[in-house]
């Protein structure tokens, strides 16, 4: 816990260069452009640790600051600071490759995620440190100097800016050349400081073609969020009419009886939107554990609860909140006692290891675009011996990867 108090500080300030002009820039695909915000302001969160601790996130960039004892930090602690400096600058430009790299969008804001740019403002001094409620604190003149920093005369669109009193608790690497400079503000006159351009081209490293990827990170968030979009509406309007087949003709199509139809809620058979009959690989037994993958208003789960009857157990997951809600919504219909809903991702089961005799999906796998991920889920959730009963689009043929990154062939 930080000590409350007057206290000897330095103060770091990580912000994007061309966030404004990023977000004004695409009003329409605003909410891709916080996702990629965010993936970038995590990947900063990431870089921070001690001798810095976060004090508060900025919209643009995160505010930090380290206590020191006197009115210099200790040596070993200036060469940390400026450790952690070089990291954040690095962590931020490979994350951005990465994010360029791996974009399924071709919006504004998706494409030219490279334009953003990374600065640095350091300044040291006193500052008041408390805690209001949970949240930290800092006031004082200094922090309002490093905050006005923040609009400088500096042209390059990365750098890192020193002031002459923070000059000597961070100790930046060899290869950070410094230049002088000043900046003059209103009412606080003069300030001195020590600019470092870093060598982009240094730290350069190009997304491997065979790099993992990264299912949580802001492409794939976006992606799902389009998706999800997709079928909010088949939850909400299943009769609006979709570039795939849906409801009752659908489920007679694949197969499934009329009988079953009858026996669960409507509700779940009008939103279902599948491809396949997971249930005509292998029947389900009494009592027997299932997960359903991507179980949406709840069509194959309560068919599934059924079979296993009131001893077995069936858990839907489905990550489309007007789904699982539809969902739950035929749990209570049906009086289904036998069956859990949770909102999670294909590729984070709400589940522990080995719970379940059989893993059902039907139409989802075709719409993660890291089905090994996917798989590796659905095979910790197995027992072992257990069953994996899948419903989906086969391609006989490789995909090229222009059309996997392409969100509207995604999306339809």
């Amino acid at each position: 816990m930080a000590l409350t108090g007057t206290r000897q500080v330095t103060l770091v300030i990580a912000f994007f260069s061309g966030y404004t002009r990023f977000m004004l820039s695409h009003q329409k695909v605003l909410a891709h452009s916080q996702l990629i915000i965010e993936d970038l302001l995590e990947t900063l969160q990431r870089e921070v640790g001690p001798p810095l601790a976060l004090v508060k996130l900025e919209g643009d960039g995160l505010f930090l600051y380290a206590p020191k004892d006197g009115p210099t930090a200790p040596p070993e602690q200036a060469a940390a600071l400026g450790r952690q400096v070089e990291a954040m600058l690095t962590a931020f430009r490979r994350r951005v490759q990465y994010l360029k790299a791996t974009a399924f969008c071709k919006c504004q804001a998706c494409t030219e995620v490279d334009r953003l740019r990374l600065k640095v403002v350091v300044h040291s001094g006193q500052a008041y440190v408390s805690r209001i409620g949970s949240a930290l604190e800092l006031a004082g003149v200094d922090v309002i100097i490093v905050h006005r920093l923040l609009k400088n005369s500096v042209e390059a669109d990365e750098y890192v800016l020193l002031t002459d009193a923070a000059c000597g608790d961070v100790r930046l690497p060899d290869g950070m050349a410094l230049s002088r400079a000043q900046e003059v503000y209103p009412e606080i006159g003069a300030i001195g400081t020590l600019v470092a351009v870093p060598d982009r081209a240094a730290t350069a490293a190009p997304v491997a073609s065979d790099a993992p990827p990264d299912p949580f990170s802001a492409p794939y968030r976006i992606l799902r969020q389009e998706i999800r979009r997709e079928y909010a509406e088949v939850a909400r309007q299943p009769d609006k009419g979709f570039h795939f087949h849906t409801g009752r003709r659908l489920a007679e199509l694949l197969g499934y009886e009329a009988a079953e139809l009858d026996a669960i809620p409507a509700s779940a058979v009008e939103s279902l939107a599948g491809t396949g009959n997971p249930f005509r690989l292998d029947p389900l037994a009494l009592g027997e554990r299932v997960v359903d993958v991507g179980c949406g208003a709840g069509f194959d789960t309560f068919i599934a609860a059924r079979r296993v009857g009131p001893a077995g157990r069936v858990v839907g997951v489905d990550m489309t909140p007007e789904m699982a809600h539809k969902a739950q919504q035929g749990v209570r219909a049906g009086g289904f006692r036998n069956v859990q809903i949770a909102l999670a991702y294909a590729e984070a089961l709400p589940l522990p290891d080995g719970w379940a005799d059989v893993v059902i999906s039907n139409g989802v796998l075709n719409l993660c675009p890291n089905k090994l991920t996917v798989l590796r889920e659905m095979h910790r959730v197995l027992k072992p011996g257990g069953r994996l009963q899948v419903g989906d689009i086969l391609v006989q043929r490789p995909i090229p990867d222009a059309a996997r990154h392409d969100i509207d062939l995604w999306t339809g």
